[in-house]
């Protein structure tokens, strides 16, 4: 049985001599490492000739580290196939729209190519074969990083599964010609065929997100395809490690998947944006996730672009995917490598063997997890506020460009950050997500509820008691991005009894709003102005005489709950105005922090706090009653509790 939470690492035994792995394995044993993740680059010493197997070497790493302690998750090797493939196949690399097919990197390949399908297939077989069994392995890896790069491939089969998708979603070429509103710029097609890739042109902005959406769709396939191959041979956790990025649907990807893997190399500057990634990890699957990669110092591949991080930031860094629902810290990478792709990326050792100057960091919390080990594991995070995140809206604000500037991702993740100041450590959730269990919700740039029925569920649970915060540009368009032509919302204004107005992009220069109370509104970049609201909280106060007066931020009663429509991105002081009267609303009661992450665990009649500080400054917050740290012992009596930069604790009742 192995120790969890996991302090885990990337190893590449590959690399290195064999006569170094008995060494690695002690210093991993002294860092306080107890899981290694292995193999997901070595095709080629897998299969150094199609068809033929050397898994020797791989067995003899498993078992030392089994004999160690060390638990092993497995990679598969697709993201790397060998230059025997490439020379057999040649079109199974990825095709770029200049013509160009190069060997070489990883993900050099197709998703859709049959060739490098049939290749992985085999692959994947013998591995299972090999260790599906193995006592060491705790779980695998599928490929590494998948997400459609630049503006994907062009390759004949990438065309044929697009316009595959095409048909079985639109049915005929004139209902994609009418939905796509063809008739602009004389655009309408005559066959699906016709179609052509959505790169090198200005493209109608519907054929932009198909494309993309058939990129993940193939490359999600792909990852579900290894994943009922492995099925075949073990009963171990399969997932895919994933990065924060490219519009990829999380939901769609995980759903078969058995574990969430995440790879993350935030720093100092935005260390608070992982968390909101930790936070919508943990709502994926009902089991704790993995974090699978990040860096113990820096991350850098041809040049260091970073600099010295302050001490503790390893440690709080650490800590944050265990905090928030996670039961493994991973780093990238075990020892630096000492030539080719990535050769001055942060590590644990350098490449001659020695100690990276975090080392005791890592050791301090490799022990820390093991003291507060029964209350992590036997606790979860819960939380009475969800925040939405739909990778829907994400590739809609990629395609639409709706106010220059404006993404959709990190306009969300300050609406989280608004919440940790708040002193509420929400869930975030996708479409797809029930709402059961929530208070509040909190739905910005939310632009269609045609995605996985958000449009009934939100009204059913908003009727049924709960406080809905929607806003702004939420509702405004169809599934795949287009203006409604008998309104302006799609469920909103029945549901409410309202009606959206008028919608103008602005600067702060012409329009001025204020709240009900006289206090002056910032509204940045957008603005949306509604009739019909029960309370106005926020009005226009000048600018434009058809827009003074109309209500941007409104309450309206909906059956036993209420709807608080905000039509603008406030400034921070707003955000933290308006959370907070909706928080009122749906009586949740926030902890009393300043700058300071609190996770809150439970589970039956165990209950505690996880604090975290990812400022580098101090924090305070507020105790309701005495308790005591896990990690030292000390008993806080309730009252102000002084938290240091980076510090972490775990609380729990006296």
């Amino acid at each position: 049985m192995y120790i969890r939470p996991f302090m885990g690492c990337a190893y590449y035994p590959e690399d290195w001599d064999e006569a170094e792995i008995a060494y690695d394995i002690r210093m991993m044993k002294e860092a306080g490492i107890t899981c290694a993740r292995i193999g997901e680059f070595a095709w080629r010493k897998m299969e150094p000739v199609r068809g033929m197997y050397d898994f020797g070497w791989l067995h003899h790493v498993v078992d030392e580290l089994h004999a160690a302690g060390i638990a092993v998750i497995m990679g598969t090797p697709t993201a790397t196939p060998p230059i025997w493939l490439s020379r057999a196949y040649p079109d199974v690399l990825h095709q770029f729209s200049n013509g160009h097919a190069n060997h070489g990197g990883r993900r050099h390949c197709c998703s859709n190519n049959p060739h490098y399908l049939e290749a992985s297939d085999a692959i994947v077989h013998a591995m299972g074969r090999e260790f599906g069994k193995d006592p060491a392995i705790i779980g695998w890896q599928l490929d590494n990083e998948i997400y459609t790069g630049g503006s994907g491939c062009v390759c004949k089969y990438c065309m044929e599964n697009f316009q595959t998708l095409l048909t079985e979603k639109y049915g005929t070429v004139e209902e994609l010609n009418r939905q796509w509103n063809l008739n602009l710029f004389s655009q309408a097609y005559d066959s699906f065929e016709d179609i052509p890739p959505a790169v090198d042109a200005w493209h109608n902005p519907h054929i932009q997100l198909d494309w993309k959406l058939a990129h993940h769709k193939a490359d999600t396939a792909f990852m579900h395809r290894q994943a009922a191959i492995l099925r075949q041979y073990t009963d171990a956790p399969i997932g895919t490690d994933m990065m924060p990025l490219n519009g990829l649907d999380y939901e769609e990807m995980t759903e078969p998947l058995d574990i969430v893997q995440f790879n993350h190399y935030n720093v100092p500057g935005n260390l608070h944006e992982v968390t909101f990634w930790f936070d919508f990890l943990r709502t994926l699957k009902d089991r704790p996730f993995w974090n699978t990669e990040t860096a113990t110092t820096w991350n850098g591949s041809t040049a260091i672009t970073q600099a010295l991080k302050p001490e503790g930031y390893c440690r709080v860094n650490s800590w944050l995917p265990v905090a928030l629902g996670g039961e493994a810290n991973m780093y990238w990478l075990w020892r630096q490598h000492w030539a080719g792709h990535e050769l001055v990326h942060g590590s644990v050792l350098s490449p001659e063997g020695r100690p990276c100057h975090v080392f005791g960091e890592i050791q301090q919390t490799a022990d820390e997890f093991g003291k507060a080990a029964d209350f992590i594991n036997g606790t979860k995070v819960t939380s009475p506020v969800a925040l939405h995140f739909t990778s829907r809206s994400w590739n809609l604000f990629e395609q639409q460009h709706v106010v220059g500037g404006l993404e959709y991702a990190p306009e969300v993740i300050g609406m989280h950050k608004a919440l940790l100041r708040c002193g509420i450590c929400p869930d975030v959730i996708g479409a797809k997500h029930g709402l059961d269990g929530y208070k509040l919700l909190i739905s910005p740039l939310l632009m269609t509820l045609e995605d996985s029925d958000l449009a009934e569920k939100i009204a059913d649970w908003v009727k049924n008691g709960g406080v809905w915060v929607a806003g702004p540009l939420t509702d405004v368009r169809n599934g795949i991005g287009a203006h409604f032509t008998d309104r302006a919302m799609g469920m909103l204004e029945d549901l409410l009894g309202i009606r959206l107005d008028y919608s103008v992009p602005t600067d702060g220069s012409v329009l001025k709003a204020a709240w009900s109370d006289g206090e002056e509104l910032t509204c940045r970049r957008w603005v949306e102005c509604y009739s019909g609201a029960a309370e106005a909280l926020a009005s226009v106060t000048a600018g434009h005489s058809a827009l003074n007066g109309e209500t941007i931020i409104g309450k309206i009663p909906c059956g036993k709950g209420m709807v608080i429509l905000c039509g603008t991105l406030p400034s921070e002081k707003d955000l933290d105005r308006l959370y907070r009267l909706a928080m009122a609303e749906a009586d949740v009661v926030p902890y009393k922090t300043t700058g300071l992450l609190v996770a809150a665990k439970r589970a039956g009649d165990a209950e505690g706090l996880v604090l975290c500080e990812v400022g580098c400054g101090k924090a305070t917050i507020e105790l309701d009653e005495p308790m005591r740290d896990l990690l030292t012992g000390t008993e806080y009596a309730a009252g102000v509790m002084e938290v240091e930069p980076y510090g972490v604790h775990v609380l729990i009742k006296a």
